[in-house]
């Protein structure tokens, strides 16, 4: 009955709004749809309650309705920033990326339910037991071709004691692209040594070693960049710093960057599948069964990003 009585009363609005109503002004006002919703709502509960007068219905109908010309609703606009990668622009150092590497796993802890993938967990640990063993340098010596960027050498006869490598240029790319994203190569050849020691890296089966190690390194940059605005932002502001650029050593860091950031974003395309992740590892040119270096001490086989 009483919502009988609102659209009867609804019907006699303006005989009643030229004697009871506010006089309508021209003054345009904001109103928040919560506080919209929570009108219209009080409104309907007065309405379904039995105890409320038709008069008392019928006056809050008017204060409500008599306002909507006035009122336009005011919605708050999302407001979203790009994600930027953080880059320093210091040399790198392997003391440096580890601790960055921790950090951005306790930074995934402290803001998901889900623990993080435990073989990036394992690679990090992995990688910080080789610093602490001094098995995790840079390359001195040279050895390193310009393109490779970090290997992995180990004795046939033997599981344990592998060592990391790391390309000197590493340290220029630290400091053009940040040390998480350098950390991908050395999250790489973490897991060439957790794979050794675990009997599953052989000169036989070097695919499937490259496949492993390449499958944690998309592991890695999907958790440091999931939606990837950090490596294209990066990517884009070092190749036009690479356009731009005068002095021709500057110029050849700069594309050296920007070829790394590439990199990382063929193994992004892979989705971390089996099938695509091999077909990366053929392109780079691998294969079973080939030693890439010998050393002095004993035939050994390693491996590299």
């Amino acid at each position: 009955m009483a919502l009988l009585a609102l659209l009867a009363l609804l019907i006699a609005a303006p005989a009643f709004a030229e004697t009871a109503g506010p006089a309508p002004t021209e003054q345009q006002q904001y109103v928040d749809p919560v506080a919209l919703r929570a009108r219209a709502e009080a409104l309907r509960d007065a309405v379904a309650d039995s105890g409320v007068s038709d008069i008392s219905i019928h006056t809050r109908a008017h204060g409500f309705f008599d306002k909507l010309p006035q009122e336009n609703l005011a919605v708050a606009a999302p407001h979203y920033r790009m994600q930027r990668e953080t880059v320093k622009g210091e040399m790198g150092t392997i003391k440096g990326m580890q601790a960055e590497a921790d950090r951005r796993l306790d930074e995934w802890k402290r803001a998901h339910a889900e623990p993080p993938p435990p073989d990036i967990e394992g690679a990090v640990a992995e990688a910080r037991d080789l610093g602490k063993s001094k098995r995790l340098d840079y390359d001195t010596s040279g050895k390193l071709a310009e393109n490779q960027m970090g290997i992995f050498t180990y004795m046939r006869d033997k599981l344990e004691g592998g060592k990391v490598q790391l390309n000197e240029r590493m340290k220029i790319l630290t400091a053009l692209c940040g040390e998480a994203f350098t950390y991908a190569t050395v999250a790489h050849e973490a897991q060439h040594s957790r794979d050794r020691a675990a009997g599953n890296l052989t000169p036989e089966k070097e695919i499937e070693g490259e496949i492993s190690a390449f499958r944690v390194q998309y592991l890695w940059v999907k958790m440091i960049d999931p939606t990837g605005e950090r490596l294209l932002t990066l990517h884009g502001t070092l190749r036009f710093e690479r356009d731009r650029a005068a002095d021709p050593k500057i110029k050849v860091a700069l594309a050296q960057a920007v070829t790394y950031l590439e990199h990382l974003s063929d193994v992004i395309e892979t989705e971390g599948k089996h099938d695509e992740l091999k077909k990366l590892v053929e392109r780079l040119g691998y294969s079973d069964g080939h030693d890439h270096d010998h050393e002095s001490r004993g035939s050994s086989s390693p491996t590299s990003a």
